[in-house]
């Protein structure tokens, strides 16, 4: 017998792409999804087996043509990395049926790049390519440099606060 597994990553595909159709329209066209679990409703063997090569086969084609996109969990937590510190739409994108996706509230790296932007704060270039620009005029009493260990985490209402190798955080907003 065959391991589940691809079947699996092929279904959590097809739900990751439709989580970002509205109701009202997933509900009126059937997706790459609802016709591979339909064939379970199928008892003849052979006729569930042939409904699922069919519907695996729409999800290889969709797949393939960029329609659906296939990320394992390490590749959303990966997505959610390189996507804090920017106000994205509130899409349930990297959450199951029934369940409530980790908030990411924390991210660590290292600092490739630092320098004194025009305004007399910190621009700081992560090594993932992550930019952070210094808001406010908090003093760094130690300046950041290559190889520096930042961690950044999420303050109230939207802001973030920045550590530079361990010292008190300053304020700071994602640029690219």
């Amino acid at each position: 017998m065959r391991s589940p597994q691809p079947l699996l990553a092929l279904l959590a595909a097809a739900a990751l792409s439709s989580a970002a159709l509205p109701a009202a329209a997933s509900a009126a066209s059937p997706t790459a999804l609802d016709a591979v679990t339909a064939c379970r409703a199928i008892t003849d063997a052979t006729a569930r087996l042939a409904c699922y090569d069919k519907a695996a086969g729409e999800l290889v084609a969709a797949d393939a043509a960029g329609d659906i996109v296939v990320l394992d969990r390490q590749g959303v937590e990966s997505a959610k990395r390189e996507a804090f510190g920017f106000n994205l739409p509130k899409l349930d994108l990297f959450g199951g049926k029934g369940e409530k996706p980790a908030a990411l509230d924390r991210v660590e790296g290292v600092a490739k790049q630092a320098w004194q932007n025009g305004t007399g704060g910190w621009t700081i270039v992560l090594e993932d390519g992550a930019k952070w620009d210094q808001v406010g005029r908090d003093p760094v009493r130690r300046a950041p440099k290559p190889g520096s260990k930042i961690a950044i985490r999420k303050a109230s209402m939207g802001s973030f606060f920045l550590n530079i190798d361990g010292q008190t955080a300053i304020r700071a907003r994602r640029l690219d």
